[in-house]
């Protein structure tokens, strides 16, 4: 039996509608009947068990009425073979269970295995979930969720089989009481709803398990999605040869900072010089000039009233970065409607304010990368955070439809969608619910387009490049984390 696993998780994302319509024919191409492939995820996730917690923790395994069911039995019948004291207190019937489900509930009670109804949670130091599987996409019962409730609440540690209960695998919306794992093993294929939003968060540390079919599974169908890497990032970062000079590294210009705003400009316009852009421009409220200037003398900060004066610095710059702290006043649309409303090509990142606005004035655009948080989105789409947080996926594709662009939606698991791709950022830290953190990510971006990378690559580069900056910024604590903070460890990772 492979038992292999690991956090190293594939590139490759699929839908849970995927692995139900070609899991069957994967395991029949390899060999392996679908009671082996329940028997191979059960026994990966008692090995896990095994090795991480020794005998003495006291086990208790949560069932369904499903094949994640079927896998629980197998976890706890292995675990009792190895001297654990392990029980099973299923949440939906027994006698209900069909197929290779029931055969495994079987083996349990064969080998001596007790089954327990409201079990004190305080008596155990381990909670397996093996309620649902890959196919939830609904609330959770309410006797389910009251258990869930209280299994989230006690000291115990929660590991989950495949799918943490109440988190849909497709969608990546996350129920009332879903189960808050600290570790989940999924099988197979990496599923596209464990890997962004709130969903991410529910799954603890994610372990992939291959099951030695995941080949014959990636030839019978297509990702839908691609999980970015470390490596594949690095490959991705501009290239300065030994010849080059800061004309050909790009010119960035940044429209930022309305009255009182000088830092949000500052900050986006000094990211994209630490990224590399051979000149960085910023277009600020007249009164910002100063506060922008100081300190950093390589900015050329000019202060614009006017779409003349604006245009004038779009004609230099090869790239626009729009929209941190840039308000919504009738000044700040004056400049995001020059810059949209310029007559030749300039590669835009748009943010904050400009998504604002934009949102205010819908209209399709060209060469552009538009950078929202969920807020942001809703606000663009005409909708509710709660219903772009309730499937990312569906939303940041409306998206990059709806206005021609790449767009990059903001959270854990950050999401990158232009016409033809979709990418999911692997990096990232809590360190970064900090002010100021999005004007970096904006500068960066803009500094990556500038210096020729395409405009998906470089969010996705940017994404994940900001995302690990905070991860090694952060090594002693998340919190206090400036968004400054970040500027050395992004020259270091840009190289």
């Amino acid at each position: 039996m492979d038992s292999h696993y690991s956090t190293n998780l594939p590139q490759l994302v699929f839908t849970p509608q995927q692995l139900q319509q070609y899991e069957a024919a994967a395991a029949k191409h390899s060999g392996v009947s679908m009671q082996e492939l329940m028997h191979r995820a059960g026994s990966t996730v008692a090995h896990w068990i095994q090795q991480h917690y020794d005998k003495k923790k006291r086990v208790i395994v949560l069932s369904g009425g499903g094949n994640n069911a079927g896998d629980g039995f197998v976890v706890a019948t292995e675990l009792r073979q190895q001297g654990y004291d392990v029980k099973v207190w299923p949440l939906v019937a027994v006698h209900t269970l069909k197929g290779d489900a029931a055969t495994m509930y079987e083996r349990f009670k064969q080998s001596g295995g007790e089954c327990v109804q409201d079990a004190s949670l305080h008596h155990y130091h381990i909670v397996v979930d093996a309620i649902f599987g890959i196919g939830l996409n609904r609330a959770l019962p309410e006797p389910i969720a009251d258990v869930l409730a209280k299994v989230n609440a006690a000291k115990v540690m929660r590991i989950a089989i495949d799918v943490p209960s109440g988190v849909d695998a497709h969608s990546a919306q996350v129920h009332n009481n879903a189960f808050n794992a600290h570790h989940t093993l999924t099988f197979i294929a990496l599923k596209q709803g464990l890997l962004s939003g709130r969903a991410k968060t529910q799954c603890g540390h994610l372990w992939f398990a291959p099951l030695a079919i995941e080949q014959a599974f990636y030839r019978q169908c297509s990702a839908v999605a691609c999980l970015n890497d470390h490596a594949s990032m690095m490959r991705k970062r501009p290239v300065r040869d030994q010849g080059s000079h800061k004309n050909n590294a790009g010119h960035v210009l940044v429209v930022a900072g309305g009255l009182g705003m000088a830092g949000a400009a500052r900050l986006a316009s000094e990211a994209a010089l630490r990224t590399g852009a051979g000149l960085v421009s910023v277009a600020t409220h007249p009164d910002n000039v100063q506060t922008i200037s100081q300190g950093c003398y390589e900015l050329m900060v000019h202060g614009v009233t006017t779409a003349q004066q604006l245009t004038v610095l779009l004609e230099k710059a090869n790239v626009v970065v729009i929209g941190p702290g840039l308000g919504q006043c009738q000044w700040a649309q004056q400049m995001l409607s020059t810059v949209l409303g310029y007559e030749h090509k300039r590669l835009k990142v748009l943010d904050a304010d400009a998504l604002n606005l934009l949102a205010q004035h819908p209209q399709r655009l060209t060469d552009c990368v538009l950078t929202p948080h969920p807020k942001e989105a809703a606000r663009l789409l005409q909708s509710s955070v709660t219903e772009v947080e309730a499937n990312r996926f569906a939303k940041v594709q409306e998206l990059a439809r709806s206005y021609q662009a790449t767009v990059l939606l903001k959270g854990p698991g950050t999401l990158i969608c232009s016409a033809d791709k979709l990418t999911i950022n692997s990096s990232g830290s809590n360190a970064l619910a900090s002010g100021g953190m999005g004007d970096v990510l904006s500068g960066i971006i803009g500094a990556l387009l500038a210096q020729g990378v395409s405009p998906h690559d470089s969010a996705c580069v940017g994404a994940y490049v900001h995302g690990l900056a905070a991860q090694q910024a952060s090594s002693e604590g998340s919190k206090g984390l400036l968004a400054s903070d970040l500027f050395p460890v992004i020259r270091a990772l840009i190289g």
